[in-house]
């Protein structure tokens, strides 16, 4: 099994990575996690509107014109499918969410904001979405296995050195702790746990926490999952199948490559001068 998640205290979560966090009775804590699994929340309303302002565009061209953008807007249509799949794959990465932490007393309510209530913090959410698609670009590079190669180069060498400064068959790695800070979606701390070495991943991102939470503990089949990650990218495209490409995740299962005796990885979230002076 993993170990936990934790926020500025180091307390131990479920399965996998668990988390930390500030009391749960931390009115602005509750407030900025509610934000982040709002902005989830918000990522298909959020890419239908741009979509939709899109088409109206073309429909405001002369027909000589709308014809000849004619597969452009069939592509619109079809990339609102792939926004709507991937929501499907965020409303299970959200799921039971408020749970993650294993240091809280209670788990945080979920408060689903109006219609009204959105408006107000429109900016704020247009923001809160960028991250959440940054947020599923990650799983390309940390576990699919489109993002091998980007792994290898910067992954690797920090694996060798590790495993160069402390060979196995020269000491005991699970006695050998090591931080991985700006963890992302685990991999890297996932990587080096796996090879026996004990480990913690320090993040300070909650939308990161709550996609490496996914990843690490309720993934238990290879691939299982899939998402479009360059859907909402309409640069450096060639095709608009580029834009709509399809990966499947994750090409490893963690809890398989994890000492099922012992929980040798664990995740704390905050800021990184916190978490490691307390």
């Amino acid at each position: 099994m993993l170990k936990t998640y934790s926020r500025k205290k180091k307390t131990d979560l479920k399965k996998v990575p668990s988390c930390v966090r500030p009391p749960v009775d931390d009115a602005e804590e509750k407030k900025h996690f509610q934000k982040v699994v709002n902005d989830f929340k918000s990522y298909r309303s959020h890419l239908a509107k741009k979509f939709s302002f899109n088409r109206q565009l073309v429909e405001s061209l002369p027909e000589r014109q709308q014809i000849l953008l004619k597969s452009y807007k069939e592509s619109l249509y079809e990339v609102e499918k792939c926004a709507e799949h991937n929501q499907g794959l965020i409303d299970l990465i959200i799921k039971d969410v408020f749970f993650m932490f294993e240091n809280a007393n209670a788990p945080m309510p979920c408060v689903i904001k109006t219609e009204e209530e959105e408006e107000d913090e429109e900016e704020t959410t247009v923001m809160g979405v960028e991250r959440v698609q940054t947020t599923l670009k990650q799983f390309v590079r940390d576990w699919s296995k489109e993002g091998a190669s980007e792994r290898n180069a910067c992954y690797q060498p920090i694996i060798d050195e590790v495993i160069k400064n402390f060979p196995p068959e020269h000491c005991k790695p699970d006695e050998v702790k090591i931080l991985v800070p700006g963890s992302g979606l685990g991999r890297l701390a996932f990587e080096i746990a796996s090879r026996g070495y004990s480990c913690q991943g320090n993040e300070f991102s909650l939308f990161m926490l709550i996609a490496s939470n996914f990843v690490l503990n309720k993934c238990n089949e290879k691939e299982m999952y899939s998402l479009y990650p360059w859907v909402h990218q309409v640069e450096n495209n060639l095709t608009p199948q580029h834009q709509m490409q399809l990966i499947f995740f994750p090409d490893v299962i963690p809890s398989a490559l994890l000492n099922p005796t012992s929980s040798n990885l664990t995740m704390a979230a905050g800021d990184f001068l916190e978490v490691v002076s307390g």
